[in-house]
């Protein structure tokens, strides 16, 4: 080969090395974050315990109030609701994170499963963390079916606006809440579009479901993880921890995939 052939190869080899670095620096590069989001009539501190050792990762986060926390329950349709992740995500957009990851514990992590479902290009994965609230079985129970048919019929009789109070279910315990006949129907109906499998089959990004093995919410790997399309990233963990404590128990799972997922 003449010498000035080896030398023009050599450019461009070197050339493509460098594009290729910089390529691979610029995904490093990327910043990540976390949008945490609470269980059934909780609060934004719920999920505390994760933001400094994400901080520690270099991973932003936010943790909004969500409209099923104690102080608003149930104030907006469930869809509605879900506008809070909305703005959790403009705020970590404008810190300069490129990609995030929606996180949540119980109802947290069933709105998790519904936000990325419907909004994929906004979300890298789904963690959910003790799912639960599970509107296709609770609306079979007698408390819950007679107070479906009474939020149904308000609705038919132009009344589906109006504030009322109605029976739900909290770790199986029953509780009041104040909501608008639409607005219990688009948490607690069979047809809510919180049902979780539906949701996680229409997923198309990496999944992580940790679950307690003491949390008798937990309906198995089946329910929610075996509805999800095939992913290399996906996971399923069980740690020994009641609902409450799953979170803590499971940070370091947390902590771990968040890293695989980032190719780190």
């Amino acid at each position: 080969m003449e010498p000035g052939l080896k030398a023009i190869l050599r450019g461009l080899l070197g050339g493509v090395l460098v594009l290729a670095a910089s390529a691979t620096s610029a995904v490093c590069a990327e910043r990540w974050g976390v949008v945490l989001l609470h269980g059934k009539s909780g609060s934004e501190n719920q999920l505390a315990l994760y933001d400094k050792p994400l901080a520690a990762m270099g991973f932003l986060s936010a943790r909004p109030q969500m409209c099923w926390s104690r102080q608003r329950i149930y104030d907006k349709p469930y869809l509605d609701c879900l506008g809070a992740i909305d703005e959790a995500i403009a705020s970590l957009k404008a810190r300069g994170v490129a990609r995030i990851v929606i996180a949540g514990q119980s109802l947290g992590a069933n709105a998790a499963l519904a936000y990325a479902a419907l909004h994929d290009k906004e979300v890298a994965g789904v963690i959910a963390l003790a799912p639960a609230h599970y509107p296709e079985f609770i609306s079979k129970r007698p408390e819950i079916a007679g107070e479906i048919e009474r939020a149904r019929q308000l609705t038919a009789s132009g009344q589906g606006e109006r504030k009322t109070t109605f029976t739900d279910i909290n770790g199986g315990v029953a509780i009041t809440v104040n909501a608008t006949p639409k607005t219990y129907l688009s948490f607690l109906a069979s047809d809510s579009p919180s049902v979780m499998p539906g949701n996680a089959a229409r997923l198309k990004v990496p999944l992580l479901v940790v679950s307690g093995t003491k949390d008798k919410s937990q309906r198995g790997k089946d329910y929610i993880f075996g509805h999800a399309p095939a992913h290399a990233m996906n996971r399923y963990v069980t740690v020994a921890a009641d609902h409450r404590d799953t979170p803590k128990a499971g940070r370091e799972a947390v902590l771990t995939w968040l890293r695989d997922l980032q190719g780190k």
